[in-house]
């Protein structure tokens, strides 16, 4: 008995010399959640729920591949914070994770395959790279029945067509509805050095199309590439 006391006292004293995790402000996690938000409102009513009318899921791609790439440097330059979306298994490379995500999101897979409520999983800290203090933020991401359109296990075969030639490395398929589906991600750098960072510098941002002009029957039939001619 006298050494589990001791054991739980050596235990409390570590815990008690630790360095405290500084606690990130509450302003830029609010911030953070308000990009996700108008992210995920966007997403619903310009994609998915053309996907929930029953349109041509090839019309409703392109629609996605045209303009939704710039809604997230748009959000950056307004909260002057990077925010991105990433997932485990990524379509394009360019969207892998970090090492910090990666984490994050093994974590949440772990918690959601427990049963955890996905509206309670936030993850918000202040990390440090290499000289420079960063605020990290991530929130899970969950497929929907519509997104199984392109990212299920039955991708109608104009859509996987696509998708196979123009991401080659796709890894964001096979899922089912509830799943992880990735993660809306924020990364702020607060300090670099111990001194203030330099001032967020937009990102460019692509010229926005106009609203797709496609009708569910206009969508085309994607062809696959001729086979090369024998030598």
């Amino acid at each position: 008995m006298a050494s589990r006391l001791a054991a739980l006292g050596l235990v409390a004293l570590i815990a008690a010399c630790a360095p405290k995790r500084e606690t990130p402000d509450a302003a830029d996690i609010r911030a953070a959640r308000q990009a996700a938000l108008t992210f995920d409102h966007r997403m619903t009513s310009e994609i998915v729920g053309r996907l929930d009318r029953d349109e041509d899921p090839v019309a409703v791609y392109l629609a996605y591949a045209d303009n939704v790439p710039g809604w997230g440097k748009e959000l950056s330059d307004a909260a002057k914070m990077d925010f991105s979306r990433t997932a485990l298994g990524a379509r394009n490379p360019a969207d892998a994770p970090d090492a910090w995500e990666r984490q994050q999101m093994e974590q949440m897979s772990f918690m959601l395959d427990a049963g955890i409520d996905p509206e309670t999983l936030e993850i918000a800290e202040i990390v440090t790279e290499g000289d420079a203090k960063v605020f990290r933020w991530m929130r899970p991401v969950l497929m929907r029945e519509a997104c199984l359109a392109c990212h299920g296990e039955a991708i109608e075969s104009r859509v996987k067509l696509l998708l196979g030639q123009e991401y080659p490395l796709d890894e964001a398929t096979g899922y089912a509805a509830g799943q992880l589906g990735g993660a809306y991600s924020v990364r702020k750098a607060l300090s670099i050095g111990g001194k203030p960072p330099p001032p967020y510098q937009p990102q460019p941002i692509p010229p926005r199309l106009p609203p797709d002009p496609r009708q569910p029957g206009d969508a085309p039939l994607v062809q696959p590439m001729p086979a090369p001619a024998p030598p």
